[in-house]
C-alpha cells in the first residue's frame, strides 16, 4: 500500500508540473515560475547533449580495406537475380493482361478490354525495363 501511495504521489506531482507548463506565467507564483524555468532549461540542455552526442558519433572516419571484390560480385549476383525475376513477373502480368483483354472481347465489355490492354502494356514495360538492365551496368 505504501508503494502504491508513493507512486501515486509521484504521478500527481508530475501532473501538477505539466499543468504548470501550460498555465500562463501571470497566473503562477514565483516559485512555480522558477520550477518551470528549471524544467525548461533541463529539457533544452538534454536536447543539446543528445544532439552533440549524435554529431560526435557521426565524425568517425572509416577506410575501406583494399583487395577482394567479393562484396561487389555478391551484390551484382543478387541484383541480376532480382532483375531476372522482375522480368519474369512482367511477362506473367502481360499474360494476365492478355487474358483480361480476351475476356473483355468475349463479353463485349469496354472496361474489361481497357483494363486488359493496360495490364498487358504494363507487364511488357516491366519486362522491357528488366531487359534494359545491361544499359545501366557499369
Amino acid at each position: 500500500m505504501r508503494l502504491i501511495n508513493t507512486i501515486k504521489d509521484k504521478f500527481s506531482k508530475k501532473a501538477a508540473e505539466y499543468k504548470e507548463d501550460f498555465t500562463p506565467s501571470c497566473k503562477l507564483t514565483d516559485q512555480q515560475r522558477d520550477a518551470r524555468r528549471a524544467r525548461a532549461i533541463k529539457r533544452i540542455s538534454t536536447g543539446f547533449m543528445a544532439v552533440y552526442m549524435a554529431m560526435s558519433a557521426m565524425g568517425v572516419t572509416a577506410f575501406a580495406a583494399d583487395g577482394g571484390g567479393e562484396g561487389v560480385e555478391t551484390f551484382n549476383t543478387v541484383v541480376e537475380f532480382i532483375v531476372e525475376w522482375v522480368g519474369r513477373i512482367g511477362l506473367v502480368i502481360g499474360f494476365i493482361g492478355a487474358v483480361q483483354f480476351a475476356m473483355g472481347f468475349k463479353d463485349d465489355n469496354a472496361d474489361g478490354k481497357t483494363r486488359g490492354l493496360m495490364c498487358l502494356a504494363s507487364g511488357f514495360i516491366v519486362f522491357a525495363v528488366s531487359k534494359a538492365y545491361d544499359m545501366f551496368k557499369a
